[in-house]
């Protein structure tokens, strides 16, 4: 059986479709799944993110289409990542693999050779690597047309770009971080508090808790707010602080988005302060 291809871009709806088509073109029998075409625009967090949350949920040996990529086309390495579970990761290395560097590991890294494993046709464009390159590649190893090696020429793990970890600090009563995405469909924020980082200031769910969330220009929310374990422990429309899926603390609303209703700009620059008082 050959491997999966699941494919994550910042391309928006419709935007993954060629790179979906190519890779059927090097083999029809190739399965490709969409994970999202939705990533924020640019976020190389958010891509790392992604990856770090869905790579433990698909079959070991996968391999993984990453394409968030503003630097398209410049002289940052498109690349091709070993995983220590087996699977694959095709993106351009910007930050993207920062986060599976520590889980599950990060085997191997090789650069794609171009002169080989290129869509051809395609040498006088530079701004179209999803399909032209990674997609292109990665299909070619799934459907075994090359083997790792195939790729191009090995380069040291330790010289995979790294993104710099949002801060945070903690003191008794109190967490401070910044705002560090969201989930667009739903409107919640994430922020850069790890949720062990909140327990140890004594923030837990089951108390309500202050939470200040500022731009530059001043105060975007302040206000009290139930910290629960899921959306449906608070009514319909309002608040809440909960544990996310990535490991961090995070703010929505019940069946609602709390991006919307304070015109959250997921590019904007925000802190937040969560506390007992």
């Amino acid at each position: 059986m050959k491997p999966i291809i699941a494919i994550q871009t910042d391309f928006g709806v419709g935007g993954g479709s060629t790179v979906h088509g190519t890779c059927l073109m090097v083999d029809p029998e190739l399965e490709v799944y969409e994970i999202s075409h939705s990533i924020e625009r640019f976020n190389i967090r958010a891509a790392a993110r992604s990856l770090y949350n869905i790579v433990p949920f698909w079959p070991e040996g996968t391999v993984f289409v990453s394409v968030i990529d503003p630097g398209v086309g410049t002289s940052r390495r498109a690349s091709v990542a070993l995983l220590n579970n087996g699977s694959y990761v095709v993106t351009p290395d910007n930050g993207s693999l920062s986060l599976l560097l520590d889980s599950p590991g990060v085997k191997a890294v090789r650069t794609i050779d171009e002169t080989v494993n290129r869509l051809k046709g395609t040498e006088k464009v530079s701004i179209f690597h999803g399909r032209d390159l990674f997609a292109y590649c990665a299909a070619r190893l799934a459907s075994g047309i090359i083997d790792f090696e195939g790729v191009g020429p090995e380069y040291p793990v330790d010289e995979i770009v790294r993104y710099k970890e949002a801060g945070y600090s903690v003191s008794e009563g109190k967490a401070e971080g910044t705002v560090t995405g969201m989930m667009r469909t739903f409107g919640n924020l994430e922020t850069s508090i790890p949720i062990p980082a909140a327990e140890s200031a004594g923030l837990l769910p089951g108390t309500d808790v202050h939470v200040v969330i500022s731009s530059e220009k001043g105060i975007v929310y302040d206000s009290f707010v139930p910290y629960r374990a899921s959306f449906g422990w608070v009514p319909q429309g309002k608040e809440v602080v909960y544990n996310s899926s990535d490991g961090v603390v995070g703010i929505g609303i019940n069946l609602g988005s709390f991006a919307e209703r304070y015109g959250i700009d997921p590019a904007a620059q925000l802190t937040i302060v969560i506390g007992k008082e």
